[in-house]
């Protein structure tokens, strides 16, 4: 369901549905520890059972987070598929392929600094690896696959026409994989995030400790909005966009 305004949210909708209504609603569930990237399409009902949190309390705070109205720069749902990947690119991509080696040096550094004291730097440390290799090859099919084919779509349904059929069969079998593998990212950064007491510094944290949780809370939230706009945003598009083009075209042919 597409939401045109913040007024127009009901609990039966989903959270991805919300967030994509208005980013700054990803700060209200993110406080209560609602998945609003990997598991936004829970509706916010279900969302808040699961965390016993009563729907009218999330309704309250809404509403009075959303009294300034938002920019039109911020509904990504309504951008072109194919600026929308470029953008993912160019704001996301980039920027995590700048943190992953400073936060592999960051977090072993304190590892190796303070693990005696503070073993969960060595759990983090030992997650890390993962993260970083899955995130890589992760954007690498993006830029190679994905995106290049999602584009393709795009010029199909300006020129009205068939698009090849990708060597991975198709948007919808891509995407699951990928999605997959948002799932497993996920995983990891929430269980960084609990080992860390959400980013929570111990008192004797050196500079360097200082640092790491600092760059690690905002590499988190950055990597939920890149997921995020792809989980609710890009994908779902992407998937209707090609399977509208396909039925289009048998039914034409």
């Amino acid at each position: 369901m597409i939401i045109d305004t913040p007024s127009q949210l009901n609990v039966e909708q989903s959270v991805g549905a919300w967030v994509t209504a208005d980013y700054r609603l990803a700060a209200v569930f993110q406080k209560y520890g609602i998945d609003f990237c990997c598991g936004g399409q829970k509706s916010v009902r279900e969302a808040c059972a699961e965390q016993d949190i009563s729907p009218d309390m999330i309704l309250q705070e809404v509403a009075q987070g959303t009294e300034t109205p938002t920019s039109s720069g911020e509904r990504y749902d309504q951008w072109t598929l194919d600026f929308l990947a470029d953008y993912i690119v160019n704001q996301f991509h980039i920027y995590t392929k700048k943190m992953l080696p400073h936060l592999s040096e960051t977090i072993e550094a304190v590892a190796n600094a303070h693990g005696e004291s503070h073993p969960e730097t060595r759990i983090i440390a030992a997650l890390w690896p993962e993260v970083r290799g899955e995130l890589a090859q992760h954007m690498q099919k993006e830029e190679l696959l994905l995106f290049p084919y999602i584009k393709r779509l795009v010029r199909a349904q300006a020129e009205d026409d068939m698009p090849p059929v990708p060597p991975f069969g198709s948007a919808r079998v891509l995407i699951e994989a990928m999605e997959a593998e948002h799932d497993e990212t996920g995983d990891a950064l929430h269980q960084i995030a609990a080992l860390s007491n959400n980013y929570t510094l111990p008192e004797d944290a050196c500079p360097t400790f200082q640092t790491l949780y600092a760059l690690l809370k905002e590499f988190d939230a950055a990597t939920k909005k890149h997921m995020h706009l792809e989980n609710n945003i890009l994908f779902p598009q992407a998937i209707e966009l090609e399977e509208t083009i396909r039925a289009d075209k048998t039914l034409t042919w």
